[in-house]
């Protein structure tokens, strides 16, 4: 990678992993925090599906107007409202209040991610520009880390003590942002009259719509994953929030070693489509297994399987991403607009989709999980394979 991206590449780093924080650091204080407040079960739902539910809306509107005013701007103005709307979470004390100002986060904060990967498309190619999505996605996975320990931590102080922290630290950011970010869209490309990025039934003939089927499969068997893994395995091997808490930082440590380290070596030496399309199906062999392990009771064995699933997601996210980057024809932006908004929608029907199955069976969730996984690798993988060998589409 230039010299020249280094500093670009550190605040976009920066920048996810604290959107990702903020989003993580709400999970071990939200149930009590609602409660608190006076609200129930379906009131929790709520605030956890706000913040998915504007994204999905958002994003490709961020995107498209980074393609038109440029990255830096875009940027800017969601890393400001994502600080000032945490600040405002610490200040609230009332539950109804809490989940606008949770769905305002979702708007604001889907302003970095789609624009971040666009800035990175503009100032990378080839083997580098898959490299730079595995950092943006390893900052990610670090925030996942670091989100959920530091509000359990804070938490125990002060419920409004995690959401200070993290808009405080937004804030001080934003100087930096604004000194050392330079614009990466040129001049030259700004407001080109590229149509626009529509979330209509249009989308199904988007050349790009094996991807974004892709990423929402991604989000979709992850958010399942999210939301029944600790009661799978509290109920098979006797696990609690420590050990809950372990699994995690160990799959986070993995996820960081494949997309910041391994991710650019294996794009020059494979190519981003063997990529994903390998990586969906190590998420589904890891799905399995974890189905496996649980029933045999073996600790070791359900954490091997977790890091296979993991490794398997960290394998498709930058690599999708590049690849989405590369085929646009309609703007980078906006393209990563409509694919951060197929996250966003497989993020709001994991959840309620893996609660209903596990009710039925513990294990449902999974073996759907892997049976789509291996569904949309039949089905789009070898149409991928075919697209990226044909001449690239240039913006």
């Amino acid at each position: 990678m230039s010299k020249k991206n280094i500093g670009p590449m550190a605040i976009l780093f920066i920048i996810q992993f604290l959107v990702m924080v903020g989003f993580g650091i709400v999970v071990p204080i939200l149930p009590f925090l609602v409660s608190k407040l006076g609200g129930g079960a379906f009131a929790l739902g709520v605030f956890m599906s706000a913040y998915s539910i504007m994204q999905f809306f958002f994003a490709p509107v961020w995107g498209k107007l980074s393609d038109r005013i440029g990255r830096r701007p875009v940027i800017l103005i969601g890393l400001l409202g994502y600080g000032v709307t945490f600040l405002m979470f610490g200040m609230v004390n009332n539950l109804y209040l809490l989940i606008v100002l949770r769905a305002l986060a979702g708007i604001v904060s889907s302003a970095t991610l789609p624009t971040a990967m666009a800035y990175l498309a503009d100032i990378t190619e080839g083997a580098d520009r898959a490299k730079g999505m595995g950092m943006i996605g390893a900052a990610m996975g670090m925030g996942m880390i670091f989100g959920p320990a530091l509000g359990g931590f804070l938490g125990e102080y002060s419920f409004s003590l995690p959401f200070f922290v993290a808009g405080g630290l937004a804030l001080l950011l934003l100087p930096f942002t604004w000194f050392f970010l330079p614009e990466s869209l040129k001049e030259m490309n700004k407001g080109s009259g590229r149509k626009r990025a529509r979330l209509t039934p249009q989308v199904l003939k988007d050349p790009l719509f094996f991807l974004f089927a892709f990423n929402f499969t991604l989000n979709f068997t992850m958010s399942m994953f999210e939301s029944t893994f600790a009661l799978l395995a509290a109920a098979k091997v006797g696990f609690g929030p420590t050990d809950m808490g372990i699994t995690f930082a160990i799959m986070g440590i993995f996820a960081v070693i494949v997309q910041g380290g391994l991710i650019g070596k294996l794009v020059k030496t494979f190519g981003d489509a063997k990529l994903v399309n390998t990586g969906a199906l190590l998420c589904a062999v890891g799905l399995s297994l974890i189905i496996i392990s649980a029933d045999d009771k073996s600790i070791v064995f359900l954490i091997a399987s977790t890091v296979i699933f993991m490794v398997g997601n960290s394998l498709m996210v930058p690599t999708s991403s590049s690849l989405v980057s590369k085929q646009s024809n309609r703007g980078q932006g906006a393209s990563l607009g409509l694919f951060q908004s197929f996250a966003s929608l497989g993020r709001i029907l994991g959840p309620v989709t893996g609660g209903a199955l596990f009710a039925l069976y513990m294990g449902l969730p999974y073996m759907t999980g892997a049976a789509i996984l291996v569904l949309v690798v039949i089905l789009a993988g070898r149409k991928i394979s075919i697209k990226v060998s044909e001449p690239l589409v240039q913006d």
